[in-house]
């Protein structure tokens, strides 16, 4: 053996003799220690096993962590150290770097891919002049060109196999699985790369925005609007998977629920694989046999299923290519069949799916494709080893399935298939094993194409969305860490473990020759939606504003050309406009509808989807769902010859929408009680927050009420109404809306006495200072002294800069926030403090949630950006603050930082600066709280978290320890600090032992729930009518029917009458009454109260929205109710009373406050 080594290594030798890099050429090998790091994946099994299950075949794959660390991916790819000692990183783009990388399979020293590769007849020079008149020497390195060779057209021509030419890379086994994942990474990172770095240059501005710009004389088109995101997420991402969902939904919703659920699977062990690998060669050394064999059988399923119609005539379907683990690629069919093949009654279910051992005399080739790819397990008490039983007590795909004599049909479920007790079984991995293990199958199909094929009927599932919802899952991923073998096996996965995309290499080749991932027939369109003059415009950030507005067609959409289509086609008239692509094709050149040449052809249109919240625009989609042959706006407005001021009130008359009195009798029922400043607060209350149906007939019918206090001092009737209104705009702003989205009398501008100086930035120079906060710096301790003169010396300064407080609750955040704010706006200058939660927002002078202050959307992905523009008012106001505080940041996302320092990076022209050049404090406690994220593992967790965050090392990291808030009980506080640091003893399932003397023992009846009460509250008359008492204890709980048990145990022992507040329950399209209300009522989800609340008088509430958080109206507040009505309660605070009526519903969502 050592002889054949030699042999082979002398070999090699002499191939890389000439080679260029040989010699100069060091490799990781040579690097110290290398034999001591190995990647380890996490196993959790709370991970979704769908997509981070453990690899069960060997092969090279690709751990890929994505996210705001791609900008520098590939800054350093191959790192070159120089005799002088300095260091020379080769990027992807070079030519060099596929021979550096690969030696064997460039043994000569050819350049690998580069730009310049001309094509055949192409001269070098012809390329490079061709690129220069570009004026891009950047271009995107997969670009196509007539010119040029791309990096997908190169890497393709490598990979091609050629009879009669030896091509190393095909003989390279595991090398050539590295370079094929490695060489998909490189094109895809260099597209997000391309994108990155040219994202700034594309922006966005609503087409009313630009119109408005140019009346105000702003003509730079990189002043106003916002930077562009563009698709820097890969096929499978979030945005994708959303769209793609959305568009296989339409289908549904155009043809009904799908029929049929297929999956296929590769069989590596095809003959078209085996017959074409070399001597000592197996399946996995040939990904690029493995891809290609299975789509060339992938194209004849879809052959089988959509031409010879071999399950049925196929009305619409979806499929999507996955690639897992397991190292196979396999495919997922939703099939929706016409009406004549539709699956109704088992006698048909037999006809297509067996799920039986066959007849092994008469068919002996099914039986045996049976046996090798249709039978699952054996797991359970067989084999606990199982991937499907490991850590359960029993199979999460149900086998063994149970006997049944007959097929029966499924109730929300797939079919129970025949499988009869007929006494069949085969030895099958070591067990004996009968017809509760076979997979169904369609007998044909399986013996057509050995391979596993799974074929269900799903037509009697209701909830069809969780199927579209698990074909599209998204790409394979791992939890992976990379550790020294001397460190400790246990893993601190916090720490450590990093998600992770999982590339195997039958995916990268895949990708790299550019085959279809998915497909859904007929294709979706997605159709516009905005209100008038409100759709969004992209242009070049270079560009004047008015090069933009008078570009042809920029005034146009796919709505306004759908009025348009009306006006001239009288067929077009009886089309609503979600069915137009399926009469009509959209022309983006010119931007026009033209009817349909090919009536074969067609399309199915989705309109964009808009929430009840979101007001005018959702009225606008309801209408357009339902109303035909509008030329223009007004024709949806306008019923029986009426044009009605909104679309609410159209869609109201149309009784497309549900009519509701009961915002009316709630404002009605508090007149009786509060003053009219209240009445107003509760009116823009209700305008943001419960979606009234007729806001003009609620102003109509409450003016009079509302205008109280006006009437006395002024006796103009129109002059009494702008006051009001004003008052109304200024509740509304510090709600975070506008007066003007909502259908109420405008504004006279004789009448508004504010200037041109942005409402936000008023409402920050207008913040008054707290003379006893003035005094705050006397008093700071040495830690937050440090702090503070370091942060000041840098805003003095101008020179801006990142600062992270850190400490444990108690070390006195706060307070220094409290000092710098004070300062600073003492000084005249302007500081923005804000916080993750409504309560840490309100704690704070003139504190808001960051989210409100900067805009940040709630669903937000890597790369994102705030929703503000560059002329609006939040920009400006970000424009001339000193000094931003973001308190709790370590609860938020990264991704919501990030996306405020990209924003303000583009607001104020530094992009090389993080946030601009702004001095900006962070802080928090890693230690409490972190970022949530549904059903996420503590490594996803931290890795939403900001220490994930490049930002994280500009930062200037500040500590403090000392326990201000404690200092009476040191023992509590150097407990809760040794909790925290997670350094105290735990037992084995990492729970912690409370101390005896701080525990009230836990008894089998109420009892010791009784003693918990009254330790908390002394329940004696004069305390329960103290609110300072009241509110400042709580019991806390983790679970939500503990908190609903001790709220009703707290409430019977408040004196006076209890009023009972119910919901009113609903389920939309419930046509069949599958979800009756009792039922409703019973169910408790995130975010929503139970369905029955009682109170009482002086009893606590808390708050669960951002009602008015500048008003310290937040989630979390706490306040004592103090008047009852059936329709609102009215806290002890200066606020207007609480709507109590909640109506729970599928698409509407609540409308508790």
């Amino acid at each position: 053996m050592y002889e054949q080594d030699k042999h082979v290594l002398l070999i090699i030798t002499n191939t890389l003799r000439n080679n260029p890099y040989s010699e100069q050429f060091r490799t990781l090998g040579q690097e110290e220690n290398i034999e001591e790091y190995r990647v380890m994946l996490n196993l959790d099994q709370r991970l979704d096993q769908r997509t981070y299950n453990a690899p069960i075949t060997s092969e090279v794959a690709a751990v890929w962590v994505e996210g705001n660390e791609r900008r520098n991916t590939f800054d350093r790819n191959v790192i070159l150290h120089g005799n002088n000692n300095e260091i020379q990183g080769i990027r992807s783009y070079a030519g060099s770097y596929d021979p550096l990388s690969y030696p064997l399979f460039f043994p000569r020293g050819e350049l690998g891919w580069h730009a310049d590769i001309p094509k055949v007849g192409i001269t070098t020079e012809d390329v490079k002049k061709a690129r220069a008149n570009k004026n891009n020497k950047n271009n995107d390195p997969d670009s196509s060109g007539r010119l040029w060779v791309t990096m997908r057209e190169y890497y393709r021509y490598k990979f091609h196999v050629r009879p009669n030419i030896f091509n190393p890379i095909l003989y390279g086994g595991r090398l050539f699985q590295q370079f094929a994942v490695d060489t998909y990474i490189k094109i895809e990172s260099s597209r997000l790369d391309f994108i990155w770095n040219h994202q700034k240059e594309i922006r966005a501005d609503l087409y009313q925005g630009l119109l408005d710009s140019i009346h105000a004389g702003q003509d730079r088109g990189d002043a106003v609007g916002k930077q562009t995101v563009l698709s820097s997420s890969f096929i499978g991402g979030p945005r994708d998977k959303m769209r793609r969902y959305l568009d296989a939904m339409a289908l549904v919703r155009k043809y009904g629920k799908p029929d049929i659920f297929l999956t296929m699977t590769c069989n590596p062990n095809w003959e078209e694989i085996t017959n074409e690998l070399e001597v000592g060669q197996t399946p996995q050394d040939r990904p690029d046999l493995v891809f290609r064999v299975f789509r060339a059988k992938l194209e004849e399923m879809k052959k089988e299923l959509l031409e010879k119609h071999m399950l049925g005539k196929v009305k619409a379907y979806t499929y999507v290519v996955e690639f897992q683990k397991r190292g196979l690629p396999h495919a997922h069919f939703l099939l929706i069949m016409t009406g004549k093949y539709k699956l109704t009654c088992p006698e048909q279910y037999d006809r297509l799916i067996s799920a039986e051992l066959p007849n092994k005399q008469k068919y002996p080739e099914l039986y045996k494709m049976v046996i090798k790819h249709m039978m699952h397990g054996p797991c359970g008490t067989l084999n606990r080893n199982c991937a499907c039983t490991k850590n359960r007590k029993s199979c999460k795909n149900y086998y063994p399935r149970p006997f049944n004599a007959t097929t029966i049909q499924g109730k929300d479920s797939y079919p129970l298939y025949r499988r009869r007790d007929d006494g069949h079984n085969e030895i099958v991995r070591g067990h004996k094993l009968d017809n509760r293990w076979v997979v169904p199958y369609n007998p044909y199909l399986l013996q057509m194409f050995n391979c596993h094929i799974n074929v269900e009927v799903c037509s009697s599932i209701k909830a069809v969305k969780y199927l579209y919802k698990y074909i599209y899952k998204g790409h394979d991923r791992a939890s992976v860490c990379v550790n020294g073998t001397s460190e400790k096996e246990d893993i601190d996965e916090i720490r450590q473990y990093r998600d992770a995309r999982w590339v195997t290499p039958p995916e990268a080749l895949w990708r790299i020759y550019g085959f279809e991932l998915s497909k859904t027939n007929p294709p979706v369109m997605q159709l516009q939606l905005h209100l008038p003059n409100m759709h969004m415009v992209s242009y070049h950030g270079k560009k004047e504003i008015t090069e933009v507005i008078n570009r042809e067609g920029v005034e146009k959409s796919m709505l306004t050309a759908y009025f348009e289509a009306n006006k001239i086609h009288e067929k077009a008239r009886s089309i609503l406009y979600r069915n137009f692509p399926e009469h009509y094709t959209w022309q983006t050149q010119g931007k026009f509808w033209q009817q349909r040449k090919r009536k074969t052809l067609y399309q199915v249109g989705r309109i964009v989807s808009a929430h009840p919240a979101e007001g005018e625009r959702y009225y606008l989609r309801v209408l357009l769902n339902h109303v035909k042959g509008t030329t223009c706006y007004e024709d949806l407005r306008t019923v029986d010859g009426q044009i009605l001021p909104s679309f609410r009130e159209a869609a109201e008359r149309r009784g497309l929408i549900e009519a509701d009195n009961t915002l009316d009798d709630c404002l009605t029922e508090a007149e009786l009680f509060r003053m009219p400043s209240l009445l107003r607060r509760l009116f823009a209350t209700i305008l943001v927050f419960c979606e009234p149906h007729d806001i003009r007939a609620l102003w109509n019918n409450h003016i009079e009420a509302m205008s109280e206090d006006y009437r006395r001092n002024c006796k103009n009737a129109k002059m009494v109404e702008q006051m009001v209104l004003i008052n109304i705009r200024e509740m509304l702003q510090s709600m975070g809306k506008d007066i003007r989205s909502f259908p109420l009398p405008e504004i006279n501008e004789q009448n508004d006495t504010k200037d041109n100086t942005p409402r936000e930035i008023t409402e920050e120079a207008n913040i008054e200072v707290d003379p006893e906060d003035m005094e705050l710096p006397k008093h700071l301790n040495d830690e937050q002294k440090a702090a503070y003169n370091e942060i000041l010396t840098a805003i003095d300064r101008d020179e801006g800069g990142l600062f992270f407080v850190d400490g444990p609750g108690g070390t006195g955040k706060t307070f220094l926030y409290r000092a710098l704010l004070a300062t600073v706006r003492g000084q005249g200058k302007i500081a923005l403090a804000t916080a993750t939660s409504g309560v840490a927002a309100s704690i704070m002078p003139g504190g808001r949630t960051a989210h409100s202050r900067f805009k940040i959307p709630l669903r937000i992905d890597d790369g994102a950006i705030c929703s503000f523009t560059k002329q609006s008012g939040t920009a400006k106001l970000l424009q001339t603050a000193s000094l931003i505080i973001w308190d709790e940041a370590s609860m938020t996302k990264r991704q919501a930082i990030e996306a405020l320092d990209k924003s303000m990076r583009d607001i104020m022209d530094i992009p090389n600066l993080p946030f601009g050049g702004k001095t900006v404090v962070f802080g928090g406690d890693f230690r409490q709280v972190l970022p949530v994220v549904r059903k996420g593992t503590r490594s996803q967790i931290v890795d939403a978290s900001l220490r994930r965050s490049e930002l994280w090392n500009c930062m200037r990291h500040m500590k403090l320890v000392r326990n201000m808030r404690a200092q009476n009980d040191p023992w509590f506080a150097e407990y809760l600090l040794r909790i925290g640091n997670g350094s105290e003893e735990t037992n084995d399932k990492g729970e912690i032992r409370l101390p005896k003397n701080i525990c009230i023992p836990r008894t089998m009846d109420d009892s010791g729930l009784d003693r918990l009460i009254d330790s908390v509250y002394q329940m004696n008359s004069a305390c329960l009518e103290d609110p300072n008492y009241i509110t400042s204890r709580a019991i806390l709980s983790t679970r939500n029917d503990c908190v609903d048990r001790i709220n009703l145990k707290m409430i019977e022992r408040f004196q006076g009458e209890e009023m009972v507040y119910h919901s009113f329950d609903s389920v939309e399209d419930d046509p069949h009454n599958y979800y009756p209300p009792e039922f409703l009522n019973t169910l408790t989800p995130n975010g929503l109260p139970p369905h029955m609340l009682k109170l009482k008088i002086n009893c606590p509430i808390i708050l669960l929205r951002n009602i008015d958080p500048a008003n310290g109206l937040c989630n979390g507040t706490r306040l004592v109710d103090n008047i009852m009505g059936h329709e609102f309660s009215c806290p002890e605070s200066h606020c207007a009373p609480l709507m109590m009526r909640c109506s729970h519903s599928v698409s509407r969502g609540n409308n508790f406050l």
